[in-house]
Order: structure tokens, then sequence, then C-alpha cells
């Protein structure tokens, strides 16, 4: 099979150009006459469209039943609100929605919850009834035994009212840690939801955390891309987190009720009914946490589970930037992270050649680790810059652990999470970005 060649070409202007491989001749020539324009504008970004492979090598790429879509989005809803069933489920089944409705059996029965004839109502309508724990405590701060009991209080309580056992839990209040997982694989559960932390801070309003990657994350480790609610209103953080729905990741989105019995959670019913209509208008596919095996094969495990979300605790440089000409530029880069911390080192490597930045070898200047929290204008110190050529630099960072942040979650994040917070990471180097020298 023949690979035809794809060519982009990003202008000042925002165009892009495609062009296949029979005219690469023509692109050829219309890069040359480029190149005199960029000694005017200075330096240009190249984006390394390289993935890192040993990103790869320990994921769970093998783990997909079928090809992933885009726009898929995963429904899920916490804690057994009666709204569950007089609000959300009629607009589910207007729109063909699936859910995931997890509910927290010690509270079937109370104000402004559902009984067990209206959770069995949800089951029989189709949607996944799933494993909240029996009374929703914070599950760090209690036994194995007293984890195992709240799990299987709430599959005796479901039998007893003639549900079917689940095979899906949320981590009250997103709180999780291994022994919680060891305890829900023991009791046949096949997959768990968290919610944002440790990845993005933690708070009562809710708002915007990391897509599920299935490649990566582990079917116990769930994470929620947005905890949506009226403290949480933002349309511009929604659809920027469901426009992430696409090569391969999956927007799990965090409902309790419509609206609930507490404040800081709930969701009006008009802002509920916008979203869900929105969803519908742009065709995205809405299914419950079981819908999952469609594509996922979530009996697959890795080998250490916590690796993949432990590794995105650090920081990244993006948007690399070259400020001036000739023999002195000067370099900058903005520091990308989902929490609270920032830099406390950088480590530039200059280039004749990409080639040799792929080879980590700065031929013109490597800065070494240098202990700063600077990422902009940082001068040039290399080698001298005789004659007018493209060169090509790039950036790894170290990140600058926030202890404020860490002390803050303390009560609602596992030991060796915190942990892990303290830690100084470095990150990957950063793409490729080109300048004009001297």
């Amino acid at each position: 099979m023949t690979n035809n060649l794809l060519v982009i070409v990003v202008l000042e202007s925002g165009c892009r150009i495609q062009e296949s491989s029979d005219r690469i001749a023509s692109m050829k020539r219309m890069l040359s006459l480029l190149v005199p324009l960029v000694l005017f504008l200075g330096c240009e970004t190249v984006k390394n469209v390289h993935r890192d492979q040993s990103v790869l090598s320990k994921n769970l790429a093998d783990n997909t039943v079928t090809s992933i879509p885009d726009r898929v989005v995963v429904l899920t809803f916490d804690d057994g609100n009666i709204s569950d069933l007089t609000t959300a489920a009629p607009i589910l089944k207007g729109h063909g929605f699936g859910a995931t409705f997890y509910i927290t059996s010690g509270w079937v029965g109370k104000p402004g919850r559902l009984n067990w004839e209206q959770v069995k109502e949800l089951n029989d309508q189709g949607f996944e009834i799933g494993n909240h724990s029996a009374s929703h405590p914070n599950m760090l701060h209690i036994s194995e035994d007293d984890i195992r009991e709240q799990i299987i209080s709430f599959d005796e309580a479901c039998a007893e009212h003639g549900i079917p056992k689940a095979t899906s839990f949320a981590y009250p209040g997103g709180h999780h840690d291994r022994r919680m997982v060891k305890a829900l694989a023991a009791e046949g559960y096949l997959t768990a939801r968290r919610a944002v932390s440790p990845e993005y801070p933690l708070y009562d309003r809710g708002g915007p955390g990391p897509l599920y990657n299935p490649s990566e994350d582990d079917p116990f480790l769930i994470p929620g891309a947005y905890v949506r609610g009226n403290l949480s209103p933002s349309d511009q953080e929604f659809e920027e987190v469901l426009s992430g729905a696409r090569d391969g990741s999956i927007c799990v989105l965090i409902y309790h009720g419509v609206p609930d019995v507490h404040h800081h959670c709930s969701t009006s019913v008009d802002l509920f009914t916008k979203d869900m209509q929105h969803l519908k208008d742009n065709d995205f596919t809405v299914i419950s946490v079981q819908d999952l095996s469609k594509y996922i094969d979530v009996t697959k495990r890795l080998k250490d589970i916590y690796e993949p979300l432990l590794a995105r605790l650090g920081i990244s440089p993006n948007a690399l930037k070259c400020d001036a000409l000739g023999d002195s530029p000067v370099f900058s880069w903005e520091i990308k992270t989902t929490r609270p911390q920032g830099q406390s080192a950088y480590q530039i490597l200059v280039a004749s050649s990409e080639k040799n930045l792929d080879s980590n070898e700065g031929d013109l200047w490597n800065s070494g680790k240098v202990v700063s929290n600077q990422s902009s204008e940082i001068p040039y110190a290399g080698k001298s810059l005789t004659q007018v050529e493209r060169l090509h630099w790039k950036v790894r960072c170290w990140n600058d652990p926030d202890e404020a942040e860490i002390k803050r979650v303390s009560r609602w994040s596992a030991k060796e999470i915190l942990e892990e917070m303290g830690k100084i990471r470095v990150s990957d180097y950063s793409s490729v970005a080109s300048f004009i020298g001297k």
C-alpha cells in the first residue's frame, strides 16, 4: 500500500495548506520563498509530530476491542437523588442517551433521595446502577475490612431489591487508593470512576479534570473530565473539555442531583437541559460506564495502575518562542500544569540539526540544568553563530511543588499520592522549535 505524504504549513495568518505527494516539489519551492520572510519575523515554532514511544510501551494500547470513535461521552450521576428519576432520566431517554447512576445505599429512602423502588425503576429503564458505597465515607480513613463492608453492603441491598449486581464503583468524594482497588477486584468489579484529582485540584465547586485515555488509564482509575454543577457553569470550560473527546480519549462527565439536596453539587434543570441539548446537537455518543465494554477490554490491567496517573503530576514546557535575531537569540516558553505548582529549573538544547536534537545533542548549546523559575527572555550562551542558518532548540523543565496546595488536599489524598505530589520531576523535552541564527 502506498503511503501519501501529508505536508502542513502554518502561516502567520492562521491559514492551513495541505498538499499530497504529487505536489511536494511545489511545496518545497514555496518553503524556500518563506525562509527569507522568517529573517524579518524572527523565530518560528515547528511542532514535533513524533509521539514519545516510551509512554506507549507502558500503556494499555492493546486493550481496545474496536476503535474508539470521536465524541464519546460517559455520563454519570452520584449519590442517588430523586431527581435522577424525575428530571434527568426523562431528558436522557428523550435524547437516547445512556448513563450510570451511582447510588449510596445507606442514603436510599432519605429526604430528597431515591427509594429502592425508584432505583429499580432506573435499572428497568435501561440505565446502569453503580455502587457509590453504603454510607459515602472518606474511605482513605477507614480499615480494609470497612472498605470491603462498604462495597458488599451495597451489593446485598441491591440483591434484596431485585437489582443486578453492580460492576462499576464510584469512589466517594473521588478519593482512592490501592486498598480500595484491591477490594473492588476481589468483589468482582470491573471499573471504578474517580474524580479529577490528583492531576487537577479538588474543589467543592467542581470543574475540569483529565480526559479518560483507555490506552493509559486503568479501568479502576477512570478520571472525571468535568464535575458539572451550578458552581461550575462555564460553557467555555465545558465545551473545551468536550472537544478533547477525540483520538481515543473519552470525556467522562460527573453530575449530582438536578437539583441536588446539597447546594455545592447541585445542577439546575435549565443548565442540565442545555448541556444535554448541546451533546445532542453536536452528535456526541452518550453512554454508561458499562457500555465502555463496546470499545475496551475492561478486564486488562496495568502492572502498576497508578504509574500513568503519577507521571502526570509534573509540568511541561510549551508555546516555545524566540524573540531575537542575529547571534543573540532570546528564548521563552510557557509552563503547562493542571494544578498549583511552578518551575524550579530548566535545560535548553540548541542544535544545528533536528537529528542532533532527536539524540538530545545540543551541539551549539547545552545549558545544563539551570536552577531558576525564569521561563522568558533566556539569552543564548552557546557557540558563536557566524552565518545565517536555520537552527533548532528545545527545553525541559523541573517542577516546583506547591507545599500549601499539598497540605490543603492532605485529608482527601492518599499518603502515596501526597508524597508523589511533593517530588521534583523533570519533564520530557518539549517539541522542537526553529529559528534563524545570526
